[in-house]
């Protein structure tokens, strides 16, 4: 079995340093192993074209509007989707991983690949993959690292939220400082071990973490208050608080799993319908009429008139 790690932090820094200690320890296990530093890759960011949305619809193959040789997008995908696990490691910035990570899942539709479109996929092994994520901070400012980290990697893997470990460690914040701290490398080490054990087994992907935080998918303490109730803000699963007696609240009883989360089969048939209904009330492809047309063409040449967008200046300093 083989187990790719994905670094979108400095080369040889922090992130990087933790990932190969996890990656290590798979290899020890008796697996094989491979290491992609995303700064490597020039992989364009997605317009919002919808040609791959498009040709989903239809019926034919997903792809990107960029062709295999105008970037290096295929060429890390293709490595992901040869990997039978994945751990992904990355920095805070701004509280999120970067940016670039970003830019990489927002191409996914055009690889057929993310959580989303998994529950069209059912019966394919590769929706079981384990995934494991590496969060590296230099202060407390990471509260949205993880959460949005263990997205990705799901997304990444199309795995629908099989998370097995998840590490966040800070006060990290020099060049390979994690060095100077061996219960972090012995921890990403512990990390690498659990992902292993996860490998090539039929069962569902157990989540071996050091503590279960708050929502029973993904894991995360990422929560969001609607309509009166708690839901987790990356799967959507909802619940309701358990208050202690001190006033506190202890925890969280949820509705349930995997089964009513937006990585389900219910929630990609609630996805899709609510698409649907959206498509329908903005008439969009054929349901549009000669009028509609007209005045979205006439809207668009009067908003595009309106205000010349700026131009790139790279002698802005001279």
């Amino acid at each position: 079995m083989k187990v790719l790690g994905i670094s979108a932090g400095r080369e040889v820094s922090n992130s990087e340093i933790l990932l190969k200690a996890a990656l290590k320890a798979v290899e020890g296990e008796g697996h094989e192993v491979a290491f992609a530093r995303l700064h490597d890759y020039d992989i364009k960011a997605c317009t919002g074209c919808e040609v791959c949305t498009w040709l989903g619809r239809s019926g034919k193959p997903m792809r990107c509007k960029y062709n295999w040789d105008e970037d290096d997008f295929y060429s890390l995908m293709k490595e992901v989707d040869d990997a039978d696990g994945l751990i992904l490691a990355a920095p805070a910035y701004h509280l999120l991983p970067p940016g670039i990570l970003g830019v990489l899942v927002n191409r996914l539709h055009g690889f057929g690949y993310s959580a989303s479109q998994a529950n069209k996929r059912q019966g394919d092994p590769k929706l079981r993959r384990p995934v494991a994520t590496i969060a590296v901070a230099g202060s407390d400012w990471n509260s949205l690292q993880s959460p949005v980290l263990n997205f990705y990697g799901t997304e990444l893997i199309c795995s629908q939220m099989n998370l097995v470990d998840q590490l966040a460690v800070t006060g990290t914040p020099a060049l390979g400082i994690v060095a100077l701290k061996q219960e972090h490398i012995d921890r990403a080490a512990l990390l690498g071990k659990r992902v292993a054990s996860q490998l090539g087994d039929s069962g569902p992907v157990e989540y071996l973490g050091d503590k279960p935080e708050a929502c029973p998918i993904c894991h995360s303490d990422l929560l969001v208050l609607r309509d009166g109730r708690l839901k987790c803000a990356i799967c959507d699963v909802a619940g309701d608080p358990v208050i202690g007696e001190d006033g506190t609240i202890e925890k969280v009883k949820w509705d349930g799993g995997i089964e009513v989360s937006r990585f389900s089969m219910f929630g990609g048939i609630t996805h899709d319908k609510a698409m649907g209904d959206s498509v329908k009330k903005a008439k969009m492809g054929y349901q549009f009429t000669e009028e509609d047309k007209q005045k979205i063409k006439e809207a668009r040449e009067t908003w595009g008139a309106y205000l010349e967008p700026l131009k790139p200046n790279r002698d802005v300093h001279n």
